[in-house]
C-alpha cells in the first residue's frame, strides 16, 4: 500500500526525498535518540558520606578509584547462568524523586525483573576523615582492592587513598617539635606510560620529593620512601601532602603511611611487609583510602526476581579479599559485605572477581550489601527487612528530605522528569567533609570541589529558594582561599578565573535572594580576593612586551585547553566578578572600595580591549571570533574550543559584553557552523565530541537574545543527549562515531544547566530586568497543558506565575503574581513570541511582541486563537501510531497533509472556508512531516530510522533498548472529514486515511463532531 500511493504521487515522493534532515532535526521529542548506552545512577541520600550508585542493569557500583576513571573496581550485580541477559528496559520505582531502580534483563523467554535501591539512614553522616591520632583533610575518596601486591606485602597496599584532582593532605598527632621516620607508600595499578602518574611528595621538615611511579616500578609492585620529619612550627602535627605537578594527571594517589621512631634504622623489606612483618616497629599504621570503613554502616539492595527457566548467580566483580562465613554471609577483610536470602549455596572466585550461587529453581534472591562499618547488628537489621519493606522505608525517608522540587512545572511530561530528577541528583551530590558541607560536581571522577561548576550550583539552589546550603559551598570555597588571597581548591593548578567567580557568585546570590548579609560577612575574604587578583595582573607589568600584559600570566585554562599559557577565559571571568563586587560594595555602602574595584576591571577591560584587537580573528566561513588562547600564532584548527568563555561574560556580565557585540554574534556563528546533532560540538576535551552542559550554557545565550526556537531546541538536544535517568556524562562522542566517552557521570553541571534553562525559559532577570516567558515550546503548550513558577527567584524579584492552555486548545491564559523588590527599581517585560509562534493572539497592548508590565501588579492575560488560523489548527493534538497494518497508509496520508500545509508560498491552501492564511511556522505540523520522510525512505530502500528521525528507539551503536515494545511514528493532529476532504483533495483514496480522518475530532473548523462516522464503512457512505 506504501509503495502504490507512493508511486501514484511522484511528486510528493520528490519532494519527500529532498525534505532537510535541518528539519528533522528541530523535532522536540524527547526519545534519547543521542543518548548514552551506558549510565551511573546515584542511590545515596544528600550530605551523607556514602555515594552509591546503579548502572544500567540494576547492578550496584562501588569503589572508584584513580583509574580506569569511571569505572567502579567492584560491582554486585544479579545475573543468571549461562549466555548474559540483555537489557530490555529500566525505569523508576515510583518517580524520578525516589531514586530506586527497577530493570528488566531478557535472555529468550526467561527475564530477570531487578530491583535496586540504597536505604537511607535515620540521618546523614559526614565524610569524615579525622581520628584520635590522625586527619585525613581532603575527604575520604578512595577504592579497597585496587591494587594486587604480590603476597608479602603489607595488606595496605592493596587498597588507595585517592586525590580527585587535588592533593592527599594527612596528618598525624605528635609531641610538639618531635622527630619522626615516616614512610610513604604507593602501589600504582593502573598507570603505565611514563610521566602520567608524579606524585610530589611533602612531608614536614624533610625535603620534598618528586618521582614517577611508571618509571619507578611496575604495576602492583610496592614502592616506599622514607622521610626524616620535624614538627617545624611546634603544633602538634606533622603534615604530608601528596599532590601532581602541574601539566600532569592531577588525580594522586597514596596506599600508606608508616610513622616510625627518629632514627631507626629500617629495611626496604621491612617497609614493604609493614604488617605482615615478622615485627612490625611501626608507631602508627595509616591505611589510606579505607576512611569509609570507620564510617557509619550503610545498606544497599539489590532483588532479583528469575523466570522459571533462569539459574540465579550473583557476580561480584572486585578485587577484594572475599570469603564466604557459615552463616551465609560474604566478608571483605572480615568485615560484612554482602548477605543473601536465600543462601547462597557457594562461592567460587572467576576472573573478574567472585560468583554466588544458589539452589536450582530458585525464584528469587535478595543481596543486602553493607559499607562502612558494618557489624552484627548491621546483619540483624538487613536479616529483618524485606525487599518490600525497604521500598517502604526509602519512599517514607526520601519523603522527608527537603529537596526543592515544585519551583519549576512544564507541560512535558519528559522534560518535567528530567528537571526534577537533575534537582535530586544535585543534591545527592552534596558532601560534609570534615563538617563542612559542598555541592560536588559529581560522584566518582568529579567527586569533589570545583568552583567553575559550585558557582553555577549555588546560583540554581538560590533561584530554587535554598540559598542557605548554597552558601554552605562558598563557605567551603572561601575555606580554600590561599595566603595570597586565590581560591586555590585545585592546587596546583594555576586556574585564574576561580577567585572571581566566588566574588560573582557571592554577589549574585545576595541579588537573587535579596539578602546582602553573608556578603557583608565575607567582606574581608572578598577584599583578600582583590587583592590577589591585582598581584597576578602586577606580575604582567613587569613584563610590557608580553602578549599577556595587563592581564594574567600564564595559567591553566581548563575546559578543552590542557597547556600551561595565557588565556582570556579567566580575563573574561574576572572583568566579569570584579564588576559584580563593584556592585556588591555599592550595595553594602562601602563605596571606597567600590571605586578600587572599579578602577581594577577598568584595567583588565583596557588590556583585553587592546589585545583582543590583536589576537581576533575569522574562522572558514568568515566569523568573528577571538581565540582562548591569548598571542595564539598559526592556524587555529578548532575555533570554538573553549569558546564558552566569551558566553560568560556576555551571559554573567551585566552588559560588559552586550548582545550586539561583534564577538558575540561572530562566535555565536562560529557555534552555529559546529552544531552536530543539535548541539556544537569541539567545545571541550573530545575533538567532534558534544558537551551537552556547555550546550545548554549557550542556549542560555539564545535566550537573552531573544530566539525563542532555537532555545526550545537546544533544550531538547540537550535531553536527547541524556540517559533514560535524565542524567548526562560531561562529553560524548556522535551517534555513528566509536563510542567514547568523557568525563563523570552524571555530570552535575548538566544538571544544573538544565534545571535553570528550563525555568528561565519561563522567567530570567537580566540587568534588573525580569524577563517573562522567553521561550515557551509548542511542545509546552497542547490542550490542556499546565506550566508554573511557583517562588521562582529571580535577581530582579521572585516568580510566581501559571500559564495554562484551555482543554479545547483554543484559548492559553496567562496569571502572573505581583512582581517587586524592595531594594531596586526593576522592569517586568513579557515576551509573546512563543505564543504567538503556537497560534495564539497577543493581546493589543503586546508592542514587537513584548508588553510591558508594572512592578508590584497582578497580571491576567488571555491568548485567544485567531480567527484566521485554520488549518494549523488541525495540527494541535499528537497521534502515536504504530508500524504495522493499514495505520501505515494513514501515516503516510497525514504527511501529505503536513506536506501541502508546510508553507513554501507562505499561505495555508485548501481551508474549508475558503480562507488563505499566513502561516506561523508553528511547527505543530512538522512531525507529520516527519512521518512521511521516514515512510518515503523506506518505501524507496533507504534507512527511515536517521539519527534525528521520529521513531522510538536508537542508533545500531546503543545499547539501550526501545522504551515501548515496539516503533512508533509521531505524528500529528487528526482533522475531521471536512477538513480531510479539502486538504486531500485530488488524492487518491484509502482506507487507511480515511480511519485516520474519522478517528478524532475536529478541532479545525465548525463541522460538529456528531456528523462524523464511526467507521470506515461509514465514512465511506457518507
Amino acid at each position: 500500500m506504501v509503495s502504490r500511493f507512493l508511486a501514484s504521487t511522484p511528486a510528493l515522493r520528490s519532494l519527500l526525498l529532498v525534505v532537510p534532515l535541518t528539519v528533522l532535526a528541530a523535532d522536540r521529542t524527547v526519545d534519547l535518540r543521542f543518548g548514552i548506552p551506558t549510565w551511573h545512577q546515584p542511590l545515596g541520600v544528600p550530605d551523607d558520606w556514602h555515594k552509591p550508585m546503579a548502572d544500567e542493569r540494576g547492578a550496584l557500583l562501588y569503589d572508584f578509584g584513580p583509574g580506569p576513571y569511571v569505572q567502579p573496581a567492584t560491582t554486585v550485580a544479579a545475573a543468571a547462568a549461562g549466555k548474559p541477559f540483555a537489557l530490555e528496559r529500566q525505569d523508576w520505582v515510583d518517580s524520578p524523586r525516589l531514586p530506586a531502580l527497577r530493570t528488566v534483563l531478557r535472555r529468550g523467554p526467561d527475564t530477570i525483573e531487578i530491583t535496586t535501591l540504597a536505604l537511607p539512614p535515620a540521618a546523614p553522616a559526614p565524610s569524615e576523615g579525622r581520628t584520635a591520632t590522625y586527619e585525613r583533610l581532603d575527604g575520604i575518596t578512595g577504592a579497597l582492592g585496587w591494587a594486587k601486591p604480590p603476597g608479602e606485602a603489607s595488606p595496605e597496599f592493596r587498597n588507595v587513598a585517592w586525590g580527585i584532582t587535588r592533593p592527599l593532605r594527612y596528618r598525624f598527632r605528635v609531641a610538639p617539635g618531635a622527630a619522626k621516620r615516616v614512610m610513604l607508600g604507593f602501589c600504582e595499578s593502573y598507570k603505565l606510560r611514563l610521566g602520567d602518574r608524579l606524585a610530589e611528595m611533602h612531608v614536614e621538615g624533610a625535603p620534598a620529593l618528586t618521582l614517577d611511579l611508571a618509571l619507578n616500578a611496575p604495576l602492583n609492585q610496592p614502592q616506599v620512601f622514607l622521610f626524616d620529619a620535624i614538627d617545624t612550627d611546634r603544633n602538634g602535627w606533622i603534615d604530608v601532602t601528596v599532590l601532581a605537578p602541574q601539566g600532569h594527571d592531577p588525580n594522586t594517589t597514596l596506599a600508606t603511611i608508616a610513622v616510625y621512631p627518629a632514627d631507626l634504622r629500617l629495611t626496604r623489606a621491612e617497609l614493604v611487609a609493614g604488617s605482615r612483618g615478622p615485627a612490625d616497629r611501626a608507631e602508627l599504621r595509616i591505611a589510606c583510602g579505607t576512611e569509609a570503613r570507620r564510617a557509619p554502616p550503610r545498606t544497599d539492595l539489590i532483588h532479583a526476581r528469575y523466570s522459571n527457566r533462569a539459574q540465579p548467580t550473583l557476580t561480584l566483580a572486585t578485587g577484594r579479599a572475599l570469603e564466604l562465613r557459615a552463616d551465609g554471609v560474604v566478608t571483605d577483610d572480615g568485615v560484612p559485605f554482602v548477605l543473601t536470602a536465600p543462601r547462597a549455596t557457594g562461592l567460587a572466585k572467576t576472573a573478574t572477581g567472585w560468583q554466588l550461587d544458589f539452589a536450582p529453581g530458585t525464584p528469587e534472591i535478595s543481596a543486602w550489601v553493607f559499607s562502612g562499618q558494618a557489624d552484627a547488628a548491621t546483619v540483624a537489621a538487613a536479616r529483618a527487612l524485606t525487599p518490600a519493606a525497604a521500598l517502604g522505608l526509602s519512599r517514607e525517608r526520601w519523603a522527608r528530605i527537603a529537596i526543592p522540587y515544585g519551583r519549576i512545572t512544564v507541560a512535558d511530561p519528559r522534560i518535567q522528569a528530567f528537571v526534577d530528577g537533575s534537582i535530586r541528583t544535585l543534591y545527592q551530590a552534596r558532601e560534609n567533609i570534615n563538617g563542612q558541607s559542598q555541592f560536588d560536581s559529581s560522584f566518582s571522577l568529579y567527586r569533589g570541589l570545583w568552583a567553575g561548576d559550585a558557582v553555577y550550583l549555588t546560583s540554581l539552589a538560590a533561584m530554587l529558594g535554598d540559598s542557605a546550603t548554597g552558601r554552605q559551598t562558598l563557605d567551603a570555597l572561601f575555606a580554600q582561599q590561599n595566603t595570597d588571597g586565590i581560591i586555590d581548591e585545585l592546587h596546583p593548578q594555576q586556574i585564574y578565573r576561580t577567585t572571581a567567580e566566588v566574588l560573582w557568585a557571592v554577589t549574585r546570590d545576595a541579588e537573587i535572594s535579596g539578602d546582602w548579609s553573608y556578603a557583608r560577612a565575607r567582606w574581608p575574604q572578598i577584599m583578600r580576593g582583590v587583592a590577589g587578583i591585582r598581584a597576578l595582573r602586577d606580575k604582567t607589568l613587569a613584563q610590557p612586551d608580553a602578549p599577556y600584559g595587563g592581564m594574567f600570566p600564564p595559567g591553566f585554562s581548563d575546559g578543552g585547553i590542557l597547556d600551561i599559557g595565557a588565556e582570556y577565559s579567566s580575563v573574561y571571568c574576572t572583568i566579569t566578578g570584579l564588576r559584580a563586587t563593584v556592585r556588591a560594595a555599592e550595595a553594602l555602602g562601602l563605596h571606597q572600595d567600590a571605586g578600587e574595584i572599579a578602577r581594577l576591571a577598568a584595567e583588565f577591560r583596557a588590556a583585553y580591549d587592546r589585545h583582543r584587537l590583536r589576537d581576533q580573528r575569522r574562522d572558514r566561513q568568515g566569523n568573528l571570533y577571538l581565540p582562548v588562547r591569548v598571542g595564539l600564532k598559526g592556524d587555529d584548527p578548532i575555533p570554538q574550543l573553549t569558546q564558552w568563555a566569551v558566553f560568560d561574560a556576555h551571559l554573567n556580565g551585566e552588559g560588559w559584553i552586550p548582545s550586539d557585540h561583534e564577538l558575540v554574534t561572530g562566535t555565536l556563528a562560529v557555534l552555529d557552523s559546529v552544531e552536530r546533532q543539535g548541539l556544537p560540538v569541539s567545545m571541550g576535551w573530545m575533538p567532534g565530541g558534544n558537551w551537552a552542559g556547555m550546550g545548554l550554557f549557550i542556549a542560555f545565550q539564545h535566550l537573552v537574545l531573544g530566539h525563542d526556537a532555537k532555545t526550545a531546541d537546544m533544550l531538547y538536544a540537550a535531553a536527547n543527549h541524556a540517559s533514560p535517568r535524565g542524567t548526562w556524562v560531561e562529553e560524548q562522542s556522535l551517534i555513528g562515531d566509536p563510542l567514547k566517552l568523557a568525563g563523570d557521570q552524571p555530570h552535575c553541571f548538566a544538571a544544573a544547566m538544565f534545571v535553570q534553562l528550563a525555568g528561565s525559559m519561563l522567567a530570567y532577570d537580566r540587568e534588573n530586568t525580569v524577563h517573562l516567558l522567553g521561550s515557551v515550546p509548542v511542545e509546552w503548550l497542547h490542550p490542556g497543558a499546565v506550566n508554573r513558577l511557583d517562588a521562582w527567584q529571580t535577581g530582579a524579584g521572585t516568580v510566581t506565575l501559571a500559564l495554562t492552555v484551555s482543554l479545547d486548545g483554543r484559548t492559553a491564559t496567562l496569571k502572573v503574581e505581583p512582581i517587586n523588590r524592595a531594594d531596586k527599581k526593576i522592569r517586568i517585560v513579557l515576551h509573546t513570541a512563543s505564543l504567538e509562534h503556537a497560534g495564539f493572539a497577543p493581546p493589543a497592548s503586546a508592542q514587537d511582541g513584548l508588553i510591558e508590565i508594572q512592578p508590584g501588579q497582578p497580571v491576567s492575560l488571555v491568548f485567544p486563537e485567531p480567527t484566521d488560523r485554520i488549518i494549523c489548527n488541525v495540527m494541535r493534538y499528537k497521534l502515536s501510531l504504530g508500524v504495522t497494518s493499514f495505520r501505515i497508509a494513514a501515516t503516510i496520508a497525514a504527511g501529505a497533509v503536513a506536506t501541502r500545509l508546510w508553507p513554501a508560498p507562505g499561505t495555508i491552501r485548501n481551508s474549508p472556508r475558503g480562507d488563505s492564511a499566513a502561516c506561523r511556522r508553528c511547527r505543530a505540523c512538522q512531525p507529520w512531516v516527519n512521518a512521511l520522510r521516514v515512510a518515503s525512505l523506506n518505501s524507496a530502500g533507504m534507512s527511515g530510522r536517521p539519527a534525528a528521525s521520529t521513531i522510538r528507539g536508537r542508533s545500531p551503536r546503543s545499547r539501550i533498548p526501545a522504551t515501548t515494545a515496539r516503533p512508533s511514528i509521531q505524528i500529528g493532529p487528526k482533522p475531521c472529514r471536512c477538513c480531510w476532504k479539502a486538504a486531500t483533495a485530488g488524492m487518491p483514496s484509502s482506507p487507511g486515511r480515511i480511519a485516520a480522518a474519522a478517528a478524532a475530532p475536529c478541532s479545525g473548523c465548525d463541522e460538529s463532531t456528531s456528523t462524523r462516522p464511526a467507521s470506515v464503512a461509514g465514512y465511506r457512505a457518507a
